[in-house]
């Protein structure tokens, strides 16, 4: 089986060539790191993880890294002398890594699956427990592992619609790939029945929750949102609809509603911020086009004295989870598109009702328990969103009273962290 899959991954490898090197030459998020997912570690790294052998962590993007950071931080509070790496897939979580994870020894890109690129990079790490956050499932990675004698768990686990049908058709072999995990600590019943469905042994997996409900979100002091208005060039107190981590297919719906909000509310202003940043150009043109008077971010901070903007397009990294603290309304995107939604708690932790779309495989538990509580409103259509943003900004008290709502729900959640814990005591 391994030899088809490898077999595959080649020949498709050799189809793509042409158009990888032209996607390296011409765009920085490819080039990113690129000699370390070709299995190449440079000797800083490796000088940082010398010593006791590490844990190796691995996030793909930005809400599994967010999610790491409390378990990072846990680990090296019960074993101060334990080296961590963390690995990722996406330039946007490498980033975020470097930034937010101070207490994580390293952060690397994630190599790519081929048997003699994992090889090396395992044995460059040599790590002592891989633990991978969801479920990243690689083969010759895997493979590797187990024959290298490292045990591998994974921790907060799940599995979407689209994975299951995908892994349900392949379970003659996926059997095989998940033999080689040691451990499933799942975030539902039902993830847990699932990947038993796709060939895990049944006595190696278990529910534990989801540890994206105990992530670190940054506070916020009154002095630091005083300054957050001051940056933006906004008065205090003004209103301000945010639409973060926006897809293409979703800033079109998002633009219309502003412009039906603002008729109303004039002081209104609409913060866009598209997940990718090789997006940006194209939110600003598509801004252009709705004859919206706008700005980027970049050329704010060149800018003094009052400004008078419809729209500030985010076009920088990091600053969107803090800017959620002075949002009124706040859209979180990839839900009206099929992309599986993304981090609806970083509002949730600010005590914000959250807006989002149908699309959240990604967070089904969540999304769940926030609509439970009334601070996730769910909506399915362009009216819908226009109706539930109306009545957010119509009513200040409701929209206080679900946004207390929502965060008293992912407060009642939390505790995977400790669960969590104790699963790594078992290996280290």
């Amino acid at each position: 089986m391994y030899f088809m899959y490898n077999l595959l991954l080649f020949s498709i490898s050799l189809l793509l060539v042409p158009f990888l090197l032209f996607a390296i030459l011409s765009a920085q998020k490819y080039r990113s790191g690129f000699l370390q997912k070709l299995g190449f570690i440079s000797s800083s790294i490796l000088q940082k993880l010398s010593g006791e052998r590490p844990v190796w962590i691995h996030a793909v993007s930005v809400g599994e890294v967010m999610a790491t950071i409390p378990l990072v931080q846990e680990i090296k509070r019960k074993y101060p002398n334990q080296k961590i790496v963390i690995s990722t897939v996406t330039v946007t979580g490498n980033y975020t890594a470097t930034l937010r994870a101070k207490e994580a020894d390293a952060v690397v890109y994630f190599p790519f699956d081929y048997p003699f690129i994992v090889k090396r990079a395992i044995k460059k790490i040599n790590p002592k427990l891989f633990i991978t956050l969801e479920t990243e499932l690689w083969p010759n990675f895997l493979r590797r592992l187990k024959r290298n004698g490292i045990s591998s768990v994974v921790i907060s686990g799940r599995i979407s619609n689209r994975s299951y049908r995908k892994y349900r058709g392949a379970r003659f072999f996926f059997s095989k790939v998940l033999a080689n995990i040691d451990a499933f600590y799942m975030q539902t019943d039902l993830d847990a029945q699932r990947v038993i469905d796709i060939g895990a042994p049944h006595d190696r997996v278990i529910t534990v929750g989801n540890l994206k409900f105990d992530q670190c979100v940054p506070t916020v002091t009154s002095e630091e949102k005083a300054q957050l208005y001051r940056a933006f060039h906004l008065d205090a107190g003004q209103r301000i609809f945010i639409a973060g981590s926006t897809h293409r297919g979703e800033e079109e719906s998002v633009l219309e509603i502003f412009k039906t909000l603002k008729k109303r509310y004039a002081d209104l202003i609409l913060i866009l911020a598209p997940r990718h940043p090789e997006r940006f150009n194209e939110a600003d043109n598509l801004i252009s086009r709705h004859k919206l008077k706008s700005i980027k971010r970049t050329q704010l901070k060149q800018q003094k004295g009052p400004q008078h903007h419809d729209v500030i397009l985010l076009d920088t990294i990091g600053e969107l989870s803090k800017l959620y603290s002075i949002g009124t309304i706040i859209f979180v995107g990839g839900s009206l598109v099929p992309i599986g939604g993304h981090n609806v708690l970083e509002p949730v932790a600010y005590k914000k009702a959250v807006i989002f779309g149908p699309h959240m495989d990604n967070f089904l538990e969540i999304a769940r328990v926030l609509k439970n509580t009334g601070g996730g409103l769910q909506v399915a259509t362009k009216e819908e969103f226009l109706f539930q943003a109306q009545k957010l900004l119509h009513d200040d008290t409701l929209r206080d009273a679900l946004g207390e709502k929502a965060f008293e729900s992912i407060a009642h959640n939390q505790g995977t962290i400790e669960k969590a814990m104790e699963v790594i005591a078992k290996f280290i």
